[in-house]
């Protein structure tokens, strides 16, 4: 197309894959998956390590309670999991970018993927060993009668024992914040970039 003495020429648009170069994606992208996902296991037992249980006093009558400042303990163990999950997240989908000849969809679907896997790996693994590693060794105490039962009327203590529940994660929604923050590491990455091909095409032919 002709305008005066100046010529346009459309250019092909740049960052296109082929089906040869996206199936050349999988294989590497599979394998990096099974790593991710196992790595779940590690953030599960890091979890287990770090969430706090909840202090709770059982009677002997077999009542028990929760102390009240114990509460929130709860949502501590569900926020630290949250947290953890995403910075799992965010790290895998750094690192997966830094893999140059590998930029595109596939690793970007992979990464979201695995992370997602890994954090319901960890979810179940971090359950497990949250019993085992918390330390639940009874301690016999002595509670207010008239605090424990509610009543006005003073009385003898009553005897019970102390002891932890084991931390667990309140919502398995939280698994979801993996994945959304390796998806939301590596688009960042691709938009900081500011190259329609990621800098994909000129690795390549460099190599």
């Amino acid at each position: 197309m002709t305008v005066g003495s100046e010529e346009f020429v459309v250019e092909e648009p740049r960052g296109l894959l082929s089906r040869g170069e996206l199936r050349a994606d999988l294989r590497p992208t599979l394998l990096t998956m099974l790593v991710v996902a196992l790595a779940g296991v590690l953030l599960g037992l890091l979890w287990a390590l770090i969430a706090p249980g909840q202090a709770t006093v059982t009677t002997a009558a077999g009542a028990s309670s929760p102390l009240a400042a114990e509460s929130d303990h709860v949502f501590d163990a569900t926020a630290i999991f949250f947290l953890l999950a995403t910075a799992y997240g965010v790290v895998v989908g750094t690192l997966a970018w830094r893999r140059v000849d590998r930029r595109g969809p596939v690793t970007l679907l992979g990464v979201g993927v695995a992370t997602t896997a890994g954090a319901w790996v960890a979810a179940f693994v971090g359950t497990a060993l949250a019993g085992p590693l918390t330390d639940r060794s009874p301690i016999g105490v002595l509670l207010d009668r008239a605090e424990a039962t509610g009543s006005a009327t003073a009385g003898a203590p009553i005897p019970a024992t102390l002891s932890t529940v084991p931390a667990t994660i309140g919502s398995f929604w939280t698994v979801l914040g993996a994945g959304l923050g390796a998806v939301l590491a590596y688009l960042l990455c691709a938009i900081a970039l500011g190259e329609d091909d990621m800098s994909r095409t000129a690795d390549v032919q460099s190599t």
